[in-house]
């Protein structure tokens, strides 16, 4: 009897040691996990500050560089409708003087014929006479025809200008490097404008045609006409330099990289420059 109460007394001292035991030790592990814990959620509120800044930034820098984008956008066309103004301006005082040279020229004209038929008196062949008053009038209207003509193709060049201007300032918006595309623009504009004084100054002038002896009249008309033609090659010279370096700022804009494909500039003017001056009658 007294064995069994001595058993349970040293079980029941075991069970208390080890529930103590078991306590403790959970008390331990309860405590090492406690920092580990918190380590990790400012690892995460770390991550998730990092995050957010980083978003900011980005956001901070999008919005930079469409404001900057904007910026040139605005910018370029204001200078593109400047541009479109200055070549409008141009066009219409070219017309002006053209046309104010023709009024001009009428009493020039009129005189220069009655002169050709005093100088032509001295042909006897009616027919002739006939001849050299009709070439003589078919040059006035040939050296007309062929200045219109000329100044037309400068309008369509000037418009291509425009569109090229236009697109380049699309490409600028993007952030794309559009210098060379500005300077072969200046370029042809500056082409533009020679060819324009040329035009001016061939306006201004009348062909007259000497008359020495009816032998020599085919000479002497020749000699005119001769004239007539090498003066409208030379507008015509200036007109196709144009053209060419209107051609040359397309080049140099389709060079340009795009980020998608996009309808081609017109090259060149659906006019060509290249009529003849030779066409006579």
């Amino acid at each position: 009897m007294n064995k069994l109460r001595v058993l349970i007394v040293l079980s029941v001292a075991l069970f208390l040691v080890a529930g103590l035991s078991l306590a403790e030790e959970n008390g331990t592990n309860s405590q090492n996990r406690t920092p580990i814990k918190n380590a990790r959620e400012n690892i995460k509120e770390k991550r998730q500050e990092i995050r957010t800044n980083v978003k900011e930034k980005r956001q901070e820098v999008k919005a930079n560089v469409k404001e900057t984008r904007e910026e040139i956008k605005t910018r370029t066309k204001e200078a593109t409708q400047a541009f479109k103004e200055e070549l409008k301006q141009k066009r219409e005082e070219l017309k002006t003087k053209v046309e104010t040279k023709r009024e001009e020229l009428k009493t020039r004209v009129e005189t220069k014929r009655e002169e050709l038929k005093q100088r032509l008196e001295k042909i006897k062949d009616e027919k002739k006479k006939q001849a050299v008053e009709r070439i003589d009038r078919q040059m006035d209207e040939l050296n007309d025809r062929m200045l219109k003509h000329y100044i037309n193709v400068l309008d369509k060049i000037s418009d291509v200008l425009v569109r090229i201007s236009e697109r380049a300032d699309k490409a600028e918006a993007r952030g794309v490097d559009v210098s060379a595309v500005r300077t072969a623009i200046d370029a042809a504009n500056a082409a533009i404008t020679s060819a324009k004084s040329a035009i001016e100054l061939q306006s201004g002038k009348v062909y007259t045609i000497q008359i020495n002896t009816e032998a020599a009249l085919k000479t002497d008309v020749g000699r005119a006409r001769q004239a007539l033609h090498n003066d409208l090659a030379a507008v015509r010279a200036t007109v196709k330099a144009a053209h060419d370096a209107a051609r040359n700022a397309a080049t140099t804009l389709a060079k340009l990289p795009r980020p998608t494909i996009t309808p081609e500039v017109t090259v060149s003017p659906t006019v060509s420059p290249t009529a003849s001056p030779t066409q006579t009658p």
